[in-house]
């Protein structure tokens, strides 16, 4: 950027190579997760929890690691720091790459900002390097739509922020679509000048006015596009 500043983004999930993959850093807290939820009380057995999903990620961290995709985010960060081309470096990413953008961000000292993520906080042990909480705490932010099932994964958040999702109750797998993520932020908190997604409008969103009558219809550029 114009700034000096720098932002490593990471996609999603989008083959099952991917899944499988990624879903192994999650795979243990999640499975404790399901257990405590089906146990009458199981909030109580919060410190049995954690230490179980830490025994299990250690045991797996070293056959983790030779597959696991933040061993690459993780050396890229490394590499744009000590580049010295950047005042800053940041990374941000949506479902599981939101969630390697979490271990990454931890492991690098560096801010990282996800969209519809699982958590880093139980597995944070199948990492190498592993982190520590005071990590996570530090540089991590996460944005979690209501009614995501994937932001629920590996854990609470230490910092998030809840947003919106207008989809329908019964429409199982919308809230954690990126676009209809990104529309309610920009619905929300404003679009800074950007142009808006013509997929906003298709999700329910309000059609998009200028402010001060200048610029192309929303209608135009989208038929454009």
């Amino acid at each position: 950027f114009s700034d000096g500043s720098a932002i490593v983004c990471v996609r999603g999930t989008k083959t099952y190579f991917d899944f499988l993959v990624d879903a192994r850093l999650w795979y243990a807290a999640s499975l404790f997760q399901l257990v405590q939820s089906a146990v009458p009380f199981g909030f109580a057995f919060d410190a049995l929890i954690d230490f179980c999903v830490n025994r299990l990620s250690e045991l797996e961290a070293s056959s983790v690691k030779k597959v696991s995709y933040y061993v690459e985010t993780t050396a890229f960060v490394n590499y744009l720091q000590k580049s010295g081309k950047y005042t800053t470096v940041s990374i941000t990413g949506h479902s599981l790459g939101g969630g390697l953008a979490l271990i990454t961000g931890a492991q690098t000292q560096t801010l990282a900002i996800a969209i519809s993520a699982p958590s880093a906080v139980m597995g944070r042990s199948a990492v190498t390097p592993e982190i520590s909480l005071e990590d996570i705490k530090q540089r991590s932010y996460s944005v979690i739509p209501q009614r995501d099932i994937i932001s629920h994964l590996g854990g609470e958040h230490m910092n998030s922020a809840g947003i919106k999702c207008r989809a329908g109750a019964n429409d199982f797998f919308a809230c954690h679509y990126a676009y209809r993520s990104l529309c309610e932020l920009m619905y929300t908190c404003g679009n800074v000048k950007r142009p808006v997604y013509c997929e906003c409008v298709s999700m329910g969103y309000p059609e998009p006015t200028s402010i001060d009558g200048s610029g192309t219809s929303l209608e135009f550029s989208c038929e454009v596009i």
